[in-house]
């Protein structure tokens, strides 16, 4: 199954950067843009809540916060 894609242009490079439309992010910081791929199992039995709240729970317990 193929999903389509979009093209993006980062602002500081002027290079395109080919996303799946229904599994990525783009995100803007000042001059740079970052794209951001995500991937989730399709046999995975976490929703995504379970999986939020096990990387919550990870950055508490390490005080990365």
């Amino acid at each position: 199954m193929d999903a389509e894609k979009t093209t993006k242009t980062n602002e500081t490079e002027g290079t395109p950067a080919t996303v799946p439309e229904s599994s990525g992010l783009v995100m803007k910081s000042g001059g740079t843009t970052f794209v951001i791929g995500l991937h989730f199992s399709e046999t995975s039995k976490d929703t995504l809540e379970d999986k939020v709240k096990k990387l919550i729970k990870k950055d508490v317990e390490s005080g990365n916060f």
